[in-house]
């Protein structure tokens, strides 16, 4: 049997040697067992390390160092899920999985925030994320020296790429081979796909775009005590049967198991320094009461909003402007992703509420082609919005009254392609802290965000793609919508202090002890979904830091 043979017949039956979480799940229960016997340690007990945030950075770096015998206390501002009590199919009664929380927005071109980019409880975002796990193309890395915008990588793809692999397996990731960037497969066959997927994929086809199925982070199949997907297309309210991969059944268990205590419902409001600038650890406000937990070093990994508030608001006399903000560059460079939907509407039903929502996928436009006038590009998705996010996509087309509702009987004849175009970091598109305080009493975060005039030309020849693609298919009728998703930056990493919050370790410039580990880090959005990178670097990172080759 050839070596190509061989791994197309171990396709989707190889599993992690260093992760266990896929067996400690119990088959009859979707809550994590080992929660119920949790490691707990004392707030004046010196840990190694306290993260703060429970979502695809902090819950990935949590179970690389617990597997090394790290002592690791993870704070988290919402709750503790448990899916069986907790969780239900339904799109309104699923609110509370979003980050909620007042925040102010501003700019040209405000970012609405809440349900479509950040998560709260244990789980982070990866709870309510669609599924899609493409990785960054090698180009992402480098925009500044192939394209002349954006920013470089102070690390490359294949710095990543073994850590890509092997977060492709833990999750594990299910798709055709892939032909863009690197190409590469997945740990899965790809899943069956809808007849709206199916209707897309002809129009994409015969409009003459490349398109494959996937990548999802969804087994096809059973995966150790983890179900089948069932195809319920509830993805964006949580994942019920815990089908679809999240930090809280990917690598929680694991942590959890391994001496990981995940604090819920303690929100960090400060991180604290000795004289010499060394971090002490982190205050948080639990139940309305102020505490602090002692750590020999410090993760920030609460996300592109959280983490530069966090950072913001840790001021002291050695550092009154906040920590890692000596060069005023913490909160700046925030990014989003257009992400234009259009629906086309067709004759026989499609039902495209049934199944995950990512099903296919193009990344033909990923890379800058002068052409198009622009930098940069945009990939192409299927979308299966439910009945509310439907209502929404129809009332901002123009559509009210008596046209609203005869729109929405014909919810059943529409299937929806979506936009992610890569939009640029600027400096001034940034968090800063407002005179409003929240219930914890720290500042709330204000969001200011401009688009670039190469932004909008992305956005806008995406969409025009879209609507060929619809006319290619015959669709009788289209509607879009335009729209964000998926916050990085804030915290970006780079090679100098005056252009960056952290170096290519995640470390805080001049700061030995403090770290942060998440989206915020990213000095480029990309075209693709970032949890896969997110964790990537959150694997990198834990090896690093477990071998010592970073120390705290």
């Amino acid at each position: 049997m050839s070596r190509e043979d061989s791994k197309r017949l171990w396709k989707g039956a190889r599993f992690p040697e260093d992760n266990d979480s896929a067996f400690l799940l119990d088959v009859h229960e979707r809550g994590i067992p080992g929660a119920k016997r949790m490691a707990s340690y004392a707030d004046d007990h010196e840990v190694d390390l306290v993260i703060v945030g429970a979502g695809a950075g902090g819950s990935t770096l949590a179970q690389r160092l617990a597997r090394h015998g790290w002592k690791i206390v993870i704070l988290e501002s919402g709750p503790f899920w448990d899916p069986d009590k907790d969780w239900i199919s339904d799109e309104a009664g699923q609110h509370k999985i979003y980050w909620t929380a007042n925040r102010i927005i501003g700019g040209e071109d405000p970012v609405e925030l809440g349900k479509n980019n950040s998560g709260h409880g244990v789980g982070g975002s990866m709870i309510h994320y669609a599924g899609y796990t493409p990785r960054f193309h090698p180009s992402d890395f480098e925009t500044h020296t192939r394209d002349g915008v954006g920013a470089d990588w102070p690390i490359s793809y294949w710095d990543l790429k073994p850590h890509y692999e092997k977060v492709e397996l833990e999750l594990p990731v299910a798709g055709q081979d892939w032909p863009w960037g690197d190409p590469h497969r997945y740990p899965h066959a790809p899943h069956p796909i809808s007849g709206a997927a199916e209707q897309a994929r002809r129009g994409l086809r015969q409009a003459g775009i490349k398109v494959r199925v996937g990548p999802v982070g969804i087994p096809n199949g059973t995966f150790g005590n983890r179900p089948h997907c069932i195809y319920r297309g509830f993805c964006l309210q949580a994942c019920k049967v815990n089908a679809k991969s999240s930090p809280f059944v990917t690598h929680l268990p694991d942590a959890i198991e391994h001496g990981v205590e995940v604090r819920a419902g303690s929100h960090a409001v400060r991180v604290e320094v000795d004289e010499g600038g060394r971090c002490t650890g982190v205050t948080y406000d639990s139940g309305g009461r102020q505490r602090f937990q002692r750590g020999a070093a410090v993760v920030v990994a609460g996300y592109s909003i959280e983490s530069p508030r966090l950072l913001l608001n840790s001021t002291s006399k050695r550092y009154p402007d906040g920590l890692a903000n000596g060069h005023d560059q913490v909160g700046r460079y925030l990014m989003v992703q257009g992400a234009t939907q259009v629906a086309g509407r067709f004759p026989d039903p499609l039902r495209q509420y049934k199944a995950p929502p990512p099903e296919i996928s193009s990344e033909d436009f990923y890379e800058t082609d002068e052409g198009r006038g622009f930098a940069r590009g945009f990939s192409i998705q299927t979308v299966g919005p439910l009945p509310i996010a439907w209502a929404e996509h129809v009332l901002a087309d123009g559509h009210w009254g008596h046209a609203l509702r005869a729109y929405m009987r014909d919810y059943n004849h529409w299937t929806t392609l979506g936009l992610l175009c890569e939009l640029l970091p600027h400096a001034e598109n940034r968090i800063t802290l407002a005179d409003e305080t929240d219930q914890h009493g720290m500042p709330v975060a204000r969001f200011d965000y401009t688009q670039s005039e190469n932004d909008r030309a992305n956005i806008a020849y995406g969409g025009r793609v879209l609507e060929q693609v619809w006319e290619a298919a015959g669709a009788q009728d289209t509607l879009r919508v335009d729209r964000y998703a998926h916050l990085v930056g804030g915290c970006r990493m780079g090679s100098a202090p005056e252009e960056s919050v952290v170096d290519s370790d995640h470390r805080a410039w001049g700061i030995p002890n403090l770290f942060v580990c998440d989206g915020s880090t990213m000095p480029t959005q990309g075209a693709a979904n970032p949890a896969l990178t997110i964790m990537a670097l959150a694997s990198r990172l834990g090896e690093r830091m477990a071998a010592q080759k970073v120390r705290t």
